[in-house]
């Protein structure tokens, strides 16, 4: 038997993203090839071949409160990455 699914994504820039689903809402930062996607109750990290198909998912943390610290040392660490790139 099949079942519904529902998800619509809410860019906020080039590297930031609101995703909304029928199980909550989360909120994925980077960019084609690496992403870190954090919702209420944990963090996935993902890594793959932009248009390939093939990626790698892992959960990174279980943990709410340590998913919105994680999420917020990802993200500083994205940035830093990202000005260093564009320099």
């Amino acid at each position: 038997m099949g079942f519904f699914r529902f998800r619509k994504t809410i860019s906020l820039g080039k590297f930031f993203r609101i995703n909304v689903s029928k199980t909550g809402a989360s909120l994925s930062a980077g960019r084609p090839g690496a992403t870190i996607n954090v919702r209420k109750d944990r963090v996935d990290g993902t890594v793959g071949i932009p248009g390939s198909g093939l990626s790698y998912k892992e959960r990174l943390s279980n943990r709410g409160c340590a998913s919105v610290l994680l999420f917020a040392l990802m993200l500083a660490s994205t940035l830093a990455g990202v000005l260093v790139w564009a320099r």
